[in-house]
């Protein structure tokens, strides 16, 4: 998307399920770990430089199940 010229992309990562205590997701507070690591890899040091930030989206382009993403300009 950067190198599209995007600065601000939706990404879906859905909400996780809410599965039995006996499986993975429960290792990840029942949340996604698509959810859960997607803040922690944006604001990582090899995105740095093309992230500007990002927030949780509204409800109705998916709520806690996506972020919007805003991407630097590129020069």
């Amino acid at each position: 998307s950067s190198a599209r010229g995007k600065t601000l992309v939706l990404v879906v990562t859905g909400k996780g399920s809410a599965a039995p205590a006996e499986t993975l997701a429960s290792l990840y507070d029942r949340r996604g770990i698509l959810r859960q690591m997607l803040p922690h890899w944006l604001a990582g040091p090899e995105l740095r430089p093309v992230v500007l930030g990002f927030d949780e989206a509204a409800v109705r382009h998916g709520g806690s199940g996506a972020w919007y993403v805003r991407l630097r300009r590129r020069s």
